[in-house]
Parts: structure tokens; C-alpha cells; sequence
């Protein structure tokens, strides 16, 4: 599950943007990670421009 890939590619790179892609809830990944853990959120369905202002969110964090 995502939550669980998050927090093992944390431990080798603690710095990589990531990007859930999800029909569920953005809570539903939020409950299972630390408070101050960083992701973006794309919900499904989603355009090519929401995905293009993801990117470049995640990528000015």
C-alpha cells in the first residue's frame, strides 16, 4: 500500500517528492503516516493540467 512504500523509501531517501494517485481519500493515506510527512495528493480522475500542478508543487517543496 502506499503509506507503507512511503515510509520504507524514506529510509534510503529521505528527501524523494512523492505523489499519491488515488481514488480514496487524501485522509485515507493521511491517517496512517507521521503529522508532518509531505506527499501530494492527486485524486482520480484528474486532468493533465492537475497533474502537471502536482509536479510542480512537489517539486518546489
Amino acid at each position: 500500500d502506499g503509506p507503507t512504500m512511503l515510509r520504507e523509501l524514506r529510509k534510503t531517501k529521505p528527501d524523494l517528492k512523492i505523489i499519491f494517485v488515488s481514488g480514496y481519500a487524501e485522509e485515507a493515506f493521511a491517517k496512517h503516516l507521521p503529522e508532518d510527512e509531505s506527499f501530494q495528493f492527486l485524486p482520480k480522475p484528474f486532468s493533465l493540467k492537475e497533474l502537471a500542478t502536482a509536479v510542480k508543487q512537489s517539486l518546489a517543496e
